[in-house]
């Protein structure tokens, strides 16, 4: 539980609690980590191969190594919550390559990409999470770019791609040809409207507006995501084709990393009403749903109605049994289908 309110209502002490699946109860939250201070002591972690990521306090940046002969490796901060295809959102970051080389791997002589974006950590630090292996990666909304191949086969690409909770096609992916050149600032905002289902790219170089990237829109039949951090990824190489196989080494810099999301599932929780009449009250979320529960001692509870979808904004739950009790208390549960 979350979040607990007391308040007298009409003599008797009711009790007020939000549990959320996957989230916490904070205000609708964006960040911007300037690397100024050490950010493994505000928020961020590493899973995987630690040596790839190292705090820069001088240049108040974070150096980068994208090793595809490593193990799968992530520098990441949690979300406030859980993200769905159902949301808005945007995250950004500078980067400057200081070396970049596809190829260089025996046996690996294609190009492969660095990445950085959403992941759901569960999914990205599983034993059977490859993502240089079609169909087994999953929950993934990410900036990649892939080098030039060595023998020119394939260009250089920024390759944003969005992949479902299954793993499976379809997926929502573009590309842009587009080289990216070491000891040039580049910035990228990457923003997705839930509407229309699209996550556009925006790009700076040194500061200034690049030409328009190729936005990503998702296919109709597309199954849906469920993300819960930001992240910096070094892929492992692992397991690929041999015929198809690449792999990458480069060294950067990354900065201003940010994020702007939905907020809570559950937001400005508030109970209104009296004895007679007993309603709760609060922002809800689209694509999560809401239960309403109760319990005279905080040990057994009760469903009251069914669970309702919540709409993005203000949602009233009510206990319509008119129960007269000296002491009840009424938690919201906030669960994704």
């Amino acid at each position: 539980m979350n979040l607990r309110t007391v308040m007298r209502v009409g003599g008797a002490v009711l009790g007020l609690w939000a549990a959320l699946e996957g989230a916490t109860l904070q205000a609708r939250e964006g960040f911007t980590e300037d690397f100024a201070s050490d950010p493994l002591v505000s928020g961020w972690a590493i899973a995987g191969d630690a040596s790839l990521f190292q705090w820069d306090p001088a240049g108040q940046s974070l150096a980068v190594t994208w090793d595809s002969s490593r193990t799968n490796s992530y520098f990441h901060r949690r979300l406030p919550s859980v993200v769905t295809a159902a949301d808005d959102f945007t995250f950004g970051f500078d980067l400057e390559l200081s070396e970049h080389a596809v190829g260089i791997h025996p046996g690996k002589p294609g190009t492969f990409q660095i990445a950085l974006g959403l992941i759901r950590l569960a999914d990205a630090t599983a034993p059977d999470f490859q993502r240089g292996v079609f169909l087994r990666s999953r929950n993934l909304v990410e900036w990649s770019w892939f080098g030039t191949q060595p023998d020119g086969a394939i260009s250089a690409s920024l390759s944003p791609a969005v992949v479902p909770a299954d793993g499976r096609l379809p997926w929502g992916y573009s590309d842009t040809y587009r080289v990216l050149e070491t000891g040039v600032r580049y910035g990228f905002e990457l923003g997705y409207t839930a509407t229309n289902r699209t996550l556009r790219i925006q790009m700076t170089i040194d500061g200034e507006a690049a030409a328009p990237l190729a936005p990503v829109v998702l296919p109709r039949n597309f199954t849906g995501f469920r993300v819960d951090a930001l992240s910096i990824h070094s892929y492992s190489d692992a397991g690929q084709d041999p015929l198809y196989a690449g792999s990458v080494l480069a060294t950067g810099r990354i900065d201003q990393l940010r994020w702007s999301g939905p907020g809570p599932a559950v937001d400005r929780l508030r109970y209104e009403g009296n004895d007679m009449q007993r309603r709760v009250v609060f922002w809800s979320r689209r694509g999560w749903r809401y239960q309403l529960r109760a319990s005279g001692d905080l040990k057994e509870w009760d469903d009251l109605g069914t669970p309702t979808d919540g709409t993005g904004g203000e949602l009233v739950l009510e206990d319509l049994t008119k129960l007269l009790a000296p002491q009840r208390y009424y938690r919201v549960e906030a669960f994704l289908p």
